[in-house]
């Protein structure tokens, strides 16, 4: 009678296609889920950057008075799209600029809120930010509404 070979030596044996299978899909998995990006990271951030004039302004001028954020707000109307900047209303895009303007030549960035209605369509609310940026805002952000 023959006994069965009872020593360990081929006992245990590594197969590495399924490890590197596992590998391969945890790599693409981490590739594939590392591409998305929010949209709003696409869109210019603040950069470091001294407000035009401050390299001129002396340290005897009296400190400047800080801003709370601005919004501008978009409502809809059947007549057309009401603006409204900090609650005074404003007649066209262009007066955005022309306000927003005036606030960063005082040599402060207050943060711009863009607060549009549902109806709005997408291109207002890109052109009054388009407006702010224009006007030399750092800091443009969108309302978002808890659902």
């Amino acid at each position: 009678m023959k006994l069965p070979n009872t020593s360990n030596e081929d006992a245990l044996e590594l197969k590495m296609t399924p490890m590197i299978d596992v590998v391969f899909l945890l790599l693409v998995f981490f590739v594939w889920t590392s591409s998305f990006e929010l949209p709003e990271f696409d869109l210019p951030g603040s950069l470091a950057e001294l407000p035009m004039g401050a390299a001129e302004a002396s340290n005897d001028t009296l400190p400047v008075e800080k801003f709370d954020e601005i919004i501008i707000r978009l409502r809809w109307q059947a007549e057309g799209t009401q603006i409204m900047l900090n609650g005074q209303p404003l007649d066209r895009m262009d007066d955005i600029r022309n306000r927003l303007t005036e606030i960063t030549s005082l040599g402060v960035q207050p943060p711009v809120i863009v607060d549009p209605d549902e109806k709005v369509t997408m291109a207002l609310a890109v052109q009054a930010y388009d407006a702010a940026r224009a006007a030399g805002v750092d800091r443009v952000l969108f309302a978002a509404k808890p659902e």
